[in-house]
């Protein structure tokens, strides 16, 4: 497809690490957060988002980093959450690739303008690049070694229990703030959704709300915002509109 200007591998933790709260794993919130972020990156123009679909019995990430090479992609984001008894987020990035450190500083700011625990990570921005002989990484330095600008995402300590309630909790949110900074840096461009007249990238009860407005002489919409808000078609944007998007929003 022309119009791909990035193609991205998101692979999520394949060990089970456990939360403080009894019952939660790490592959089990980031096998949750994972399609999330793919449908928040879906939002945006001239990406092609992949999911792994590898999960080796031995928890390993082997094959990952070469399927990601054989969709031709060029992003590789790892999605983790951490342990050591520390707080907030911190990300992993590789030094030989500059979209790589400035995807893991959007990443890594946007998370802690979301978490209401303070990081106390000593260095700040909590962002650490890989190195030989520190950590080994495959799921930086294999992505790296086959082209692709990797991220390894440390989304908060799930071995304390307001980092795990808040990572158990916050998946919608931790999804849509990783892919908006992750957007940002690639310069996209959220997609025009039919019916989003606040454009938001989402449809639901504001749109209606903001359509009511304009429908009541309170408010006005620019006019590529009453083509995106006919929803029904019709020509005219009205309270009909507005009745379409809150039935579409309450399946």
């Amino acid at each position: 497809m022309t119009d791909i200007k990035h193609k991205i591998y998101v692979s999520p933790a394949n060990h089970y690490k456990p939360y403080a709260i009894d019952g939660y794993t790490e592959k089990e919130q980031m096998d949750k957060l994972a399609p999330l972020l793919v449908k928040e990156l879906e939002k945006y123009k001239g990406v092609e988002v992949f999911l792994t679909d590898i999960y080796n019995p031995d928890r390993s990430y082997t094959g990952r980093p070469e399927a990601a090479r054989n969709l031709g992609c060029d992003i590789y984001v790892a999605l983790h959450s951490n342990a050591g008894g520390g707080k907030g987020a911190c990300l992993f990035y590789h030094p030989d690739y500059p979209l790589s450190r400035l995807m893991a500083l959007a990443v890594v700011g946007a998370l802690n303008d979301i978490c209401p625990i303070k990081s106390n990570r000593a260095v700040q921005p909590a962002i650490y690049p890989w190195s030989r002989g520190q950590w080994n990484f495959g799921e930086l330095r294999l992505p790296a070694s086959y082209g692709m600008a990797p991220i390894l995402i440390e989304h908060e300590f799930h071995d304390t229990k307001e980092g795990a309630a808040w990572l158990i909790s916050s998946l919608p949110e931790i999804a849509k703030a990783d892919a908006d900074a992750i957007a940002l840096v690639l310069g996209l461009e959220k997609k025009k959704v039919k019916g989003d007249a606040n454009g938001d990238g989402t449809v639901n009860s504001l749109d209606a709300a903001a359509i009511l407005r304009y429908d009541a002489g309170i408010s006005n919409l620019t006019e590529e915002q009453k083509t995106i808000a006919d929803i029904n078609g019709d020509g005219t944007v009205n309270s009909l509109d507005a009745a379409e998007i809150l039935k579409q929003d309450s399946k």
